[in-house]
């Protein structure tokens, strides 16, 4: 529900849903997600980044992964008014895939899921 009111206001929305005990998720962080100019583009203010901790077990990120057809992580996913449904990224990121993913996200024609 939080993700579909960021997205009614315009913004788009970087899901990262990641465990303290999964290397992909490090390495994707450590590679991608923490450097510029990657953190400048989940920092601006028309992009709500959201974490979820995946490290104990817990039924809503469960559900949410079901959601989208995944059973585990690393998943990235970013939604907006160019992709509604969303648009899921590859386990292993590369900056190109993150903004790309971002600016058709972000735009304001919906984008085929």
């Amino acid at each position: 529900q939080e993700i579909a009111r960021h997205v009614s206001e315009g913004h788009a929305v970087f899901v990262d849903v990641t465990a303290d005990w999964c290397l992909t998720c490090k390495a994707n962080k450590t590679l991608v997600l923490d450097r510029r100019p990657i953190t400048d583009r989940l920092s601006d203010d028309t992009v709500i980044a959201m974490r979820a901790d995946w490290t104990r077990p817990d039924d809503e990120i469960a559900r949410f992964l079901e959601r989208h057809g995944r059973f585990g992580i690393p998943f990235n996913i970013v939604f907006g008014p160019g992709a509604p449904s969303g648009v899921a990224l590859p386990e292993l990121l590369t900056e190109r895939t993150v903004l790309d993913a971002l600016a058709a996200a972000s735009s304001n024609s919906s984008i085929r899921n």
